[in-house]
């Protein structure tokens, strides 16, 4: 089973990385359809995607400092050769520079670098002779390319992260809520384990009315004690409030904005140049701003879809033909396709994608002839590279939420079973030492004024039980409970010959496994602290025997009630016997029998 996981995990992973790829090489391939477009021959072209091959090596890092500066040396080297050989008369954009400071240096130190790059690209196309619309839209280009690979490639880096680092957290709120527990347990019920201690040392050597005193105190401080153990217990097994949901990452949504906001620009600006009509910005401006608030401010769903297909197809189809500066609302269409092949299913979402894409071709070849044809499929993959990134950037998004959101309840539900053993073992160990203590205390109580020898003993015993206590406290806490069968044999025996109850053991078993050992002592004590308290057994009769692959323990009191609180039932966070059962995979069967008598029996099996 973990084995499919981790090939899932893998698959995942490697389908985040081949999404960041495809997109990178859609603007390779585009980047040469325009080389081409500019009638360059083959060997400038080749030239001009020289800076290619160390972007990759960059991109497929992590690096040591020494080989990604030499990366980047290796980048701005080859990036200049082209102008070279061709001069200015190519679309020299930096956009592979872009990328590489983007990717490769942290967000207080590439963020200033990559506007200090547009700032030179802008210098640069001034300074070689171009008009400042034409500048303006080469530093958009610069941008978007920059962005796209970018968005990828920071949401690749955080699902990878958040994979390999998954359980980190579980085990680091583990850590910090067992620290958190063992500090309330031990300002609960360690200060009154002191002060029985205090007490009890107080009273060994006291005289008898002294000593009353002292011990009447302590008992009283183990009866505390007890009723503050079960108080929080049960306060542990209500499990932590829901944390709030998680919002898509940041970085996501602002690479969104920026690339609607670049691509918006620069289409107002190519139709400004191309047509010449300012005053159209007056109506494709606000159209754009509303379907960019639309994609960013709302939130998914199918009115958010038919709202960015009124403001976007609409204009265009069929006012575009009388408008024409309307077409270029299509710059904005991938991030509508990216919604709709996120949002909606197949195959509805392949047949509207479908029907964009041709209504799109339709506009590029309409009015006949198409003259430009390397244009156009420059056209169309620069749709393809934008209705990618769109869906890349949502779907990796969606991938990171589900990463932090399975982050997050993994780590919910450890603190919610930490919560519930520690609930489950104050209940199970501590209360029947801190019962066993106030039992003994009571005894001793009553042997001060008949034997005051015999009371002087059972004082005498009382500090290591309470020691025991203090020791099982501390093992709750730091989850290093262990239970040893022989140890609760004696303790048993100590608990129901100080409560009074006449006690015959009979074990007829070999050494056990130790799982088996542990679950068989924590069935006893469970049977045992239900006999003191839900019983006024005058005998109880424990018998533990092995039966082939099985062990079995028995145990038998008189004194039991018409409906024994005893009987198996489940308890909150799986306390009792019938959760002590569940928990250790035994088998348990407990009841009425005749005679006011009340039998358990759990069997658990040693081998196959």
């Amino acid at each position: 089973m973990d084995d499919e996981l981790d090939d899932t995990r893998d698959t995942r992973l490697r389908l985040v990385r081949a999404m960041m790829w495809a997109a990178l090489g859609l603007i390779m391939t585009f980047r040469l359809m325009v080389a081409l477009e500019e009638g360059l021959g083959w060997p400038v072209v080749l030239v001009t995607m020289a800076p290619y091959p160390p972007l990759v090596a960059l991109l497929t890092g992590p690096h040591r400092l020494r080989v990604r500066n030499g990366l980047l040396a290796a980048l701005v080297i080859l990036y200049a050769v082209p102008f070279a050989v061709a001069g200015t008369h190519w679309e020299w954009l930096p956009w592979p520079l872009a990328v590489a400071v983007l990717c490769s240096f942290r967000g207080r130190v590439a963020w200033p670098l990559f506007g200090l790059l547009l700032v030179a690209t802008g210098v640069a196309g001034l300074w070689a002779g171009d008009d400042v619309l034409t500048t303006i839209i080469r530093t958009l280009k610069t941008a978007t390319n920059g962005l796209i690979v970018f968005g990828l490639y920071a949401l690749t880096v955080m699902a990878a992260r958040l994979d390999a680092a998954r359980g980190d957290l579980a085990r680091l709120e583990l850590q910090r809520e067992r620290r958190r527990l063992g500090g309330e347990l031990g300002a609960v019920v360690g200060e009154h384990l002191r002060a029985v201690s205090e007490r009890l040392a107080q009273a060994v050597d006291a005289e008898p009315e002294i000593a009353r005193d002292r011990l009447h105190v302590a008992v009283g401080a183990a009866r505390q004690a007890l009723a503050d153990i079960r108080a929080t217990a049960a306060g542990y097994r209500v499990s932590p409030p829901l944390p709030p949901p998680i919002e898509s990452p940041k970085v996501a949504r602002l690479m969104l904005a920026a690339l609607i906001a670049c691509q918006a620009t620069l289409h107002a600006v190519v139709s400004v140049v191309t047509y010449h009509r300012p005053w159209t910005l007056l109506l494709t401006v606000p159209l754009m701003a509303a379907a960019g608030a639309v994609q960013l401010l709302m939130k998914p769903s199918r009115k958010q879809l038919i709202l960015l297909g009124l403001l976007l197809g609409v204009p265009v189809i069929p006012f575009g033909y009388l408008l024409w500066e309307l077409v270029f609302l299509t710059c904005l269409w991938p991030f509508f396709l990216g919604l709709v092949l996120t949002r909606m299913r197949p195959p509805r979402s392949l047949i509207l994608t479908g029907v964009a894409v041709a209504l799109y071709i339709a506009l590029l070849f309409y009015p006949p002839p198409a003259s430009n044809l390397a244009g156009m499929a420059a056209n169309l993959i620069s749709l393809t590279i934008l209705t990618w990134v769109s869906y890349g950037l949502i779907r990796l998004s969606n991938l990171v939420v589900l990463l932090h959101q399975a982050e997050r309840d993994l780590t919910r539900e450890a603190l919610i079973q930490e919560r519930t053993r520690v609930a489950r073992d104050l209940h199970d160990l501590l209360s029947f030492s801190l019962s066993a203590v106030a039992l003994k205390g009571e005894l001793c109580e009553r042997l001060l004024d008949i034997d005051p020898a015999r009371a002087r003993a059972e004082l005498a015993a009382l500090p290591e039980l309470v020691e025991r206590a203090r020791a099982e406290l501390e093992s709750v806490a730091h989850a290093t409970v262990g239970l040893n069968l022989d140890q609760e044999l004696a303790a048993a025996h100590t608990v129901l010959e100080t409560a009074g109850i006449r006690t015959v053991a009979t074990v007829e078993t070999g050494p056990l496994p130790p799982e088996v050992d542990t679950a068989m002592a924590a069935a006893l004590r469970e049977a045992v602290t239900n006999v003191v308290r839900h019983s006024t057994a005058r005998t109880c009769t424990i018998t533990i025997v092995s039966v082939g692959h099985t062990v079995r323990l028995r145990v038998v009191n008189d004194g039991a009630a018409e409906a024994p609180p005893s009987a198996p039932r489940p308890g909150p966070g799986g306390s009792g016997l019938t959760g002590l059962a569940e928990r250790t995979g035994g088998r348990l069967t407990a009841g009425s029998q005749r005679g006011g008598r009340f039998e358990l029996v759990a069997e658990f099996a040693t081998g196959p």
